[in-house]
């Protein structure tokens, strides 16, 4: 009886297998499940980590003109990424260009210095800011250059954009703080775990998107009570005054995970800081998890002219006039990004 059991075992097992060897292979392969990864978890992951680290989120005009211009310092490495034609007319000495369009392009990229502190430079330092972050996340030392081209010169025409504004809105504030939700993170599924390749292709879909919003524009969705606010600043300073309906999330434990899920995957979100960098470092981080956010232009600086409020200097138009460059042929117009 043991030997007919192990006999009609040994059938089964020929039998099966036979079926299996008859199956097409294409058929094989469609059932085979393909694996998908959490890209939004791995890019939280390195988001939070940059933020830890308590970055440099802006260097001044003057410290660059003084050690990379008149001291020549071999470690500061200038990248413009303002427009080619903002470039070819004037620009810092001494600085490349790689427009803000290409900014996620590995061929632009990957022969930047990983040994120099890379300070960026554009408009009114929004955009580079961004570029500052996303660079960061690729293993580079970016810093924005406070106010971009117009913390260089007031000239408009040296800018390529607008300059800075000479006085504050002085648009209300309040001290009331809001009431949060809570809201489901939003999904960036995908094949790789690399991070590099996750980061270019999230730099790729958000090349296009706006950077930041005028006061004047806020105030009016802030009227209409249309716009989700915020404010990254320190909580001493967002209880001293806010705008209205502004939610206060310092800007180092932005990507905590418990954090993230206070700010809605599906509703624009204005990003409020100091001067507008950290904010547009933010907006990026954000935006590379999924989320929709610009920042406000110049922040809280430009909003209201309480230091107490703003935790420093109002904005002020008082730029000192520093040399400029220019290309010894002119440069085909390439497109032009948005002045910021």
């Amino acid at each position: 009886m043991r030997y007919m059991r192990n006999f009609l075992f040994l059938v089964l097992l020929v039998s099966l297998l036979s079926a299996c060897s008859k199956q097409p292979a294409s058929q094989i392969t469609a059932e085979k499940p393909t694996v998908m990864f959490n890209a939004f978890a791995i890019l939280r992951q390195d988001a939070d980590r940059y933020l830890q680290s308590n970055p440099v989120l802006s260097i001044s005009a003057q410290e660059v003109y003084d050690k990379a211009i008149v001291a020549a310092d071999s470690k500061y490495y200038l990248v413009d990424i303002r427009s080619d034609e903002h470039y070819a007319k004037h620009h810092i000495p001494g600085s490349i260009h790689i427009s803000y369009a290409d900014a996620w392009r590995n061929n632009k990229t990957d022969f930047l210095p990983k040994d120099k502190k890379i300070i960026i430079i554009d408009y009114s330092g929004h955009s580079s800011s961004q570029v500052a972050a996303f660079w960061s996340l690729l293993g580079l030392e970016a810093v924005p250059m406070k106010h971009g081209m117009a913390g260089w010169s007031k000239d408009k025409e040296v800018v390529g954009g607008s300059p800075m504004p000479c006085e504050a809105r002085n648009f209300p504030v309040v001290k009331e703080e809001t009431a949060g939700k809570t809201y489901d993170l939003p999904r960036l599924e995908n094949k790789t775990t690399r991070a590099a390749e996750l980061l270019r292709q999230r730099g790729e879909a958000i090349a296009a998107k706006p950077v930041v919003i005028q006061a004047d524009e806020l105030m009016a969705k802030v009227n209409a009570k249309n716009v989700f606010l915020l404010d990254i600043r320190a909580v001493e300073h967002f209880k001293a005054g806010h705008i209205s309906g502004a939610l206060n999330i310092p800007l180092r434990g932005l990507a905590e995970e418990s954090n993230l899920t206070k700010l809605p995957p599906d509703q624009p979100i204005v990003v409020v800081d100091y001067d507008g960098h950290a904010a547009s470092q933010a907006a990026r981080l954000l935006n590379l998890l999924g989320y929709d956010s610009v920042a406000l232009r110049d922040g809280m600086s430009v909003w209201t002219g309480d230091m107490n409020v703003i935790g420093a200097n109002a904005v002020s138009c008082a730029i000192p006039e520093r040399s400029t460059a220019q290309l010894n042929a002119p440069a085909n117009p390439g497109p032009s990004t948005a002045a910021t």
